[in-house]
Formats: C-alpha cells, structure tokens, sequence
C-alpha cells in the first residue's frame, strides 16, 4: 500500500516536472515571435496611431491636437482635427489619380494576375510539355530583389535597351517611340501595371502550385478513369479543392491597394500620374508633417479592414472546405 502510493506519488512529480519542462520550451519557441511582433509591428504602429491625434502647434511641434483645443469648437472636432482635414482634401481633384491609381492595383492582383496564375499552376502543376520552362519563368521574378527587377524591365524597354536593339537591329524604327514610354502619362501607367502583373504572377503561382500538389493522387486517377476531360477537372476538382490558396491570395490582392508603393516609385520615380496611396505615404512620411501620413494611414487601416474581411468572410462561403 505504502509502496504503491509513494509510486503514485512519484509518477506524479514526473508528470508535473514535465509539465513544466513543455511550458519553458513553448515559453522559449515564442519569446522570440512575440518579441518580435511587439518591437516591429506593435511598436512602430503605436506610433502611426499617437501620430494621427497631433499636429504641429505655433512653434511647429507636433503636440496632441486636444491639448490645442480652444474652446471655440467642441472638443470632438479638436481631437480629430487631422480627420477632418484629411476629409476636407478629398475634394481637391489633384489628389483623384492617386486613389484611382491604388484602385486599379485591385483590379490588376485580383481580377487579372489571380486567374491568369491559376490556369498557368495548373498548366505546371499537369507537367504537360514546356512546363519546367515556364516554372523557370514564373518564379524568376519571384527570387529577384523587387528594384533589380524594376531596373532590369526599365532598361530593356529604355532607348538603348534590350527590347529595342532588337527591334532597331530588325530594321523596325522604334527609338521615337520607346523614347516616349516612360514620359507619356498613358504609357506609364500601363508599364507599371504590366509589370505588377508580369512579377505577381510567379509568386501567386509558387503558392497555387503548393496547395494543387497537396491534392490525393487518388482524386486526379479516380477522375481520369471516370473520362473527366481537363477543363471540367479544372473547375469541378482543382478550383475547389485549392479555393483556400486562391481565398489567401485574393485578400493579398486587395491589400495591393495599400501596398503596392516602391513599383511606380522605381520605374517612374515620383510622379503623379502613377503614384499610389502607400507611395503618397512613403513620400510624406520624408518630411516633417508626419501627422498627415499617419492620419490617412490609419484611415485606410479602418476602412481595409472590414472590407477586407468581409470579402473573406464571402469568399469562404463559395466553396466548403475539405480537409485532406
């Protein structure tokens, strides 16, 4: 009796000390992350947030906004001061191109480079002829530095470049024109938007091609048997048993209309008729009003996201998910 609940006992304290040994590793495994995510993320976003409730006071120092309150108006409108001259700069018509600039980077991720990277992962993904070629394609870009690659596709379309040598040693007379591309208002919007999607394509196919391997074999030989022909496996097995990658890539597409910042700013520097929302900010952020970028920032934080969730919240209700 005594033997057995010493035992017990014992077995008990063995327990416990392993309890806590599997506490301090999961406590070291995410010391890191959390330190991490604290410092760079938290850390820096506190800042953009206590930024968009100051503004400069007579001596041009950036003081809290209530603090400047004077009476004369509630203290609603001193606390969001900066929202409310941001509203007020909505109506300068200057300022049009740069949201329909961003706008049309959800256009380009998600209604064009999406799909097109979905039919060209399941081109890869059947090894069909040709298929390791266009692999070495579509994941070039995807290794590059993104300014390498701004460099490289900006020069081969300059005068002197790769792109008109060619054609100059082709005898087609194409300096005048070539000469004009990144100086026309029109030309330059297209260039950087058919880079945006010539760059996006390889990464969205990286993570296609991923999640259609992860399909059972015993799907595709089942499928093949039964005489599915490809287009009808495509959208009845591949779509739907994949719609999680697409959903994920989806919102990283509308999230481009925040993001996309250093594209335009390398192929055509700062220039209005291609700058964006994130590059208006990067630009801004430069100088010493730094309350003005950190107000539209956050703005646009508060707007994203619930836009952005509920297009998820949509999009995962199109096709149910299947565990494999």
């Amino acid at each position: 009796m005594v033997s057995a609940l010493s035992r017990h006992s014992g077995e008990r304290k063995k327990r416990k000390a392993n309890h806590w040994a599997v506490y301090l590793f999961v406590f070291l495994m995410l010391l890191y992350p959390v330190a991490h995510f604290c410092l760079m993320w938290f850390g820096v976003n506190i800042n953009s947030i206590f930024l968009a409730f100051k503004r400069p006071n007579d001596s041009g120092v950036l003081t809290w906004t209530l603090s400047l309150w004077d009476g004369k108006s509630s203290w609603l409108e001193a606390l969001f001061y900066n929202f409310k001259t941001l509203f007020m700069g909505f109506s300068d018509k200057t300022q049009y191109p740069i949201y329909v600039n961003s706008l049309m980077y959800f256009v380009i991720s998600c209604l064009i480079t999406l799909p097109i990277s979905f039919f060209f992962s399941y081109f890869v993904f059947k090894k069909v002829a040709g298929s390791a070629f266009f692999k070495v394609i579509f994941y070039l870009p995807s290794i590059l530095p993104l300014l390498i690659l701004c460099m490289a596709y900006k020069y081969s379309l300059s005068p002197g470049g790769l792109i008109p040598g060619l054609l100059t040693a082709m005898g087609i007379d194409c300096e005048a024109f070539f000469a004009d591309l990144f100086i026309a208002s029109e030309s330059k919007r297209w260039l950087v938007w058919i880079f945006c999607i010539w760059a996006g394509i390889g990464y969205d196919v990286i993570l296609l091609t991923a999640g259609m391997s992860r399909i059972p074999r015993d799907i595709l030989e089942s499928c093949k048997m039964d005489g599915v022909n490809p287009f009808r496996e495509f959208f009845k097995i591949i779509v739907p048993l994949t719609w999680p990658t697409f959903t994920t890539l989806f919102i990283f597409g509308m999230m481009s209309v925040f993001n996309v910042t250093f594209q335009p700013f390398f192929l055509t520097a700062v220039d209005t008729d291609t700058e964006t929302i994130g590059l208006y900010i990067y630009n801004a952020s430069r100088g010493t009003g730094l309350h003005e970028p950190a107000t539209l920032g956050l703005f646009c934080s508060l707007i994203g996201a619930p836009v952005i969730l509920g297009a998820r919240s949509l999009l995962n209700r199109c096709f149910k998910n299947v565990g494999f």
